[in-house]
């Protein structure tokens, strides 16, 4: 196989191999320019290694998910016991080892906060100065859900002027297509990055009915009195005795009239009258029988 290796003027190794399985990274299916290998001697890329390690915070190997203490970033696959470490610059905070400079550039180049509308100007020191530059030489700002959320690297992130960021927000981008906004929270009006995280908000900050969450229902209510609207409507509510009291929060609906029947003669019973006691111990049972076929008299 045929390798050609140069260096660009901003210093990132440039190569250009031909096409193979052998340098081809087995997570995002881009040729490989500089190898990670860790312990289990799983090759992937080093951009897909320095995401993982820098900003998913995860050391694991995404082939077979045993952990790598240590990476070195390498131009050649080889085993890990076979680089000499020593040789190698490190980088004590992710374990990551570089073969040389050019290669601890190219991973600098990769986390580096830089305006790509600016190319005279260097890099920002945090994204927040970036955003800062961003917003005030050219009015356009990054999604904050995008940034709180999207494990991707600076130059990834996309900014927006104030009509477009409204649009990706409400409906997303025209230039992806499987994105579809950021869901909202109609009772709050605030957007949420997918639906996993507007569900846990309306699971801790708003109410919803645990009879009809049994069945697969994904109905939630605002305020507590719209819940027991909902019990009144669909479910049973207790009103005798302290279970009136409106301060007294889901230990007094049911979900059939037998379980509330049940609860009235275990709870409620002492200020009951004989009828109301006979009637809270009496079920009604409404059941049909087939009819008989003719001629038969015999029974079954």
């Amino acid at each position: 196989m045929s390798e050609k290796q140069s260096t660009s003027s901003t210093g990132q190794v440039e190569r250009s191999v031909s096409e193979g399985g052998e340098n081809t990274c087995p997570v995002c299916h881009d040729p490989i320019l500089i190898f990670a290998v860790g312990h289990c001697d799983h090759p992937i890329c080093h951009r897909c290694a320095t995401r993982m390690r820098v900003l998913c915070e995860k050391n694991d190997c995404p082939i077979c998910r045993s952990l790598n203490p240590q990476v070195a970033f390498v131009y050649h696959r080889q085993q890990f016991k076979d680089i000499s470490l020593r040789n190698c610059i490190p980088n004590r905070k992710y374990k990551i080892f570089f073969e040389d400079e050019e290669v601890e550039d190219s991973y600098l180049d990769l986390l580096e906060y830089r305006c790509r509308l600016c190319r005279n100007r260097g890099g920002e020191k945090t994204f927040a100065l970036l955003q800062t530059h961003m917003r005030r030489e050219h009015q356009l700002f990054a999604c904050e859900l995008c940034v709180k959320f999207l494990k991707i690297f600076p130059y990834e992130r996309k900014f927006y002027n104030r009509k477009n960021l409204a649009t990706h927000r409400r409906v997303g981008d025209s230039d992806d297509k499987s994105y579809k906004g950021h869901p909202l929270c109609e009772f709050c009006d605030s957007r949420y990055y997918d639906k996993d995280e507007l569900m846990k908000h309306l699971r801790k900050d708003h109410y919803f009915c645990h009879f009809c969450d049994q069945q697969g229902s994904n109905a939630y209510y605002d305020q507590y009195p719209d819940l027991l609207e909902h019990f009144s409507d669909s479910h049973y509510l207790c009103n005798e005795g302290d279970c009136a009291n409106p301060s007294t929060r889901f230990t007094h609906a049911f979900v059939s009239e037998i379980d509330l029947k049940a609860h009235k003669a275990a709870v409620h019973s002492r200020n009951f009258t004989k009828a109301q006691s006979r009637e809270a111990r009496t079920l009604e049972v409404d059941f049909q029988l087939p009819p008989r076929r003719p001629g038969n008299s015999r029974g079954g």
